[in-house]
């Protein structure tokens, strides 16, 4: 049987590799297999060809998520990746997943991030608007907050959490990267090293070079990132005691501030954004369909 998927999953990708504007979504996560269905439908529904989820020591129901869904859908593969003793488990892992890449295209992205391409009608079209000269898209953050939500049970994030920061928000200026594969020479958390071609915001327009993964202005023409990155206090807690990936385990840069003040500074509800809706219709094929192979009651409400 595994043989027979590895000769599947083979096929399927020598055929991805003639597409232009095939893209790969690469991410990394521990324990958040609560999440994972609705991330995952998402992002099928938008148009992504792959998406491989590296799954960092993760205690949960994940790795099962992943041996039911994967082999009825291709598009959707699980690499164990234990945190190493010196390393960024993160940024390892972001290049390791260029190695066996089969599309030309590759974003990063947490398990908190939902991209909206809401000015185009999936990942194709996207891609396909940016000029040839292009090398790296740097999409800025919508942060979400709690939407006066207070313990978890709230259904669908991207039904439950529809306020968020004003657009001039400092953690807006942070953005996460779409690259075209061949001309990436380094990775990082949010951004990435290429030795040709152009890097811009989603304006079209080219920005200061940063260390931090942060623009010089906060732009969203055509696409944005919501950032689900508060949810409800309890929730926050526990991403917060996971630990950053950025830093070995054992290493003091992998802890993060689980207070009630930290929260309270990230819980920005004062607009109103909906643009995600816009592929309710997808998602919700999507969505239906994940459930339906792992059984499970598809509660499509938030």
């Amino acid at each position: 049987m595994k043989a027979i998927l590895r000769w599947r999953r083979a096929l399927a990708d020598h055929s991805l590799r003639k597409k232009p504007d095939a893209v790969t979504l690469v991410a990394i996560a521990r324990n958040e297999g609560t999440y994972l269905v609705e991330w995952l439908a998402h992002h099928l529904a938008i148009g992504f060809d792959r998406i491989v989820v590296y799954d960092n020591e993760s205690q949960d129901d994940t790795r099962a998520l992943f041996k039911a869904l994967s082999p009825r859908d291709l598009r959707l593969r699980r690499i164990p990746w234990p945190s190493p003793l010196d390393n960024s488990a993160q940024v390892l892992a972001y290049h390791h997943a260029l190695t066996g890449l089969a599309t030309p295209w590759v974003m990063y992205l947490d398990l908190d991030e939902f991209l909206v391409p809401f000015g185009h009608a999936d990942m194709a079209g996207l891609i396909g608007s940016l000029p040839e000269d292009v090398s790296s898209l740097h999409v800025n953050w919508r942060s979400f907050g709690s939407s006066g939500h207070t313990e978890p049970g709230y259904g669908l994030i991207t039904r439950a959490f529809t306020r968020c920061a004003p657009h001039g928000w400092g953690n807006h200026y942070h953005f996460k990267t779409l690259a075209r594969a061949r001309d990436i020479s380094a990775v990082r958390i949010h951004d990435v090293c290429h030795h040709r071609g152009r890097r811009v915001l989603s304006d079209g327009r080219g920005f200061a070079n940063t260390s931090d993964g942060t623009s010089d202005r906060v732009v969203y023409e055509g696409v944005q990132i919501n950032h689900y990155q508060c949810k409800t206090l309890p929730e926050f807690q526990a991403r917060m005691r996971r630990g950053d990936a950025n830093f070995p385990n054992g290493h003091p840069g992998r802890l993060r501030d689980e207070t009630l003040a930290r929260f309270e500074v990230l819980d920005r509800n004062e607009t109103e954004d909906h643009a995600i809706r816009a592929f309710d219709a997808p998602f919700e094929a999507e969505y239906r369909r994940l459930c339906a192979i792992l059984g499970r009651d598809p509660a499509l409400s938030g």
